[in-house]
């Protein structure tokens, strides 16, 4: 179970790991898909287990190298199963991943890990609980409130996005975007290098489904656009759906919801509500599986 440079790599099987000093090779990995069942493909993360945090400009590199959307760099605590936790994109760190930490879990408990069905994690965003419920991982992560948007933001975001929009507000470092129809959200084709020109993280388009039509078994449909970050579509963000909840919760009168992620490979998320933060469940399946 070790490899060079202090880190560990997970096999799709969750059974056996890659030895990169025996290959001889450079270190590799298969990936966890978050969101992902029968339906969707879900979000794909790298994980990676730590014996020691390199610096972070390996960080960096080792993103790069797996050529993900996120890589979740962890390393294990002194207590049972607390571990800290870091994101990475193929450029930066990120504050708070959600899928990656659902990606994280799942791989934890497939390779042995939490034995309780629960899972600690220490991250620059704070404390973060995860657990397992049957075949579902869900993940605790704090409510982040939306305010309405400035009428300059509206400007300049309608006119990068080139959509008519409902309600613009801001959460923390993203814009949500509000649209009548949950057509708008699924068909819209966004212009990257005009998104990539709006000052924040990344944009969520999102609406109420139709209560009649195709997708009728979610409350709300979304998708979200962070090409500042180099992610152009993010498969399924739940940090944004920690910024999304609320709000959709405010609207309909309820805090249990469903939502879809209509990207291209799309992903199920069922959400709560439980002592200020919002619960995120879902799925997800180890890579080649």
């Amino acid at each position: 179970m070790t490899a060079k440079r202090g880190f560990i790599l997970p096999r799709a099987s969750g059974e056996e790991m890659f030895d990169a000093s025996r290959s001889g090779g450079d270190p590799s990995s298969e990936v966890v898909y978050a969101f992902a069942d029968d339906r969707f493909a879900g979000n794909p993360a790298a994980v990676v287990l730590f014996d020691r945090y390199p610096a972070m400009t390996e960080c960096l590199l080792l993103a790069q190298h797996f050529r993900q959307p996120v890589t979740v760099f962890l390393r294990a605590l002194e207590e049972t199963d607390h571990f800290e936790i870091r994101w990475f994109t193929q450029n930066s760190e990120l504050d708070l991943c959600g899928h990656g930490t659902l990606a994280a879990t799942y791989w934890l408990f497939c390779a042995g890990y939490g034995r309780s069905n629960r899972i600690s994690y220490h991250s620059r965003s704070g404390h973060l609980e995860a657990w397992r419920k049957g075949d579902v991982v869900q993940v605790a992560l704090p409510v982040i409130a939306t305010a309405p948007a400035d009428p300059s933001e509206y400007e300049v975001v309608q006119r990068c996005m080139n959509i008519q929009v409902k309600e613009i507000r801001k959460a923390y470092d993203d814009y949500v975007v509000i649209v009548d129809n949950e057509n708008v959200v699924v068909n819209y084709v966004p212009n990257f290098r005009s998104i990539a020109q709006i000052d924040c993280r990344g944009v969520a388009l999102t609406a109420l489904a139709d209560r009649d039509g195709a997708l009728k078994e979610f409350d709300f449909v979304s998708r979200f656009f962070s090409p500042r970050i180099a992610i152009d579509e993010d498969q399924v963000c739940v940090s944004m759906h920690c910024k999304l909840h609320p709000y959709w919760a405010r609207i309909l009168g309820r805090t249990d919801l469903r939502a879809l992620q209509a990207s291209a490979s799309g992903g199920v998320l069922d959400l709560s509500l439980s002592h200020g933060c919002v619960v995120v469940g879902g799925k997800a399946k180890l890579g080649g599986n």
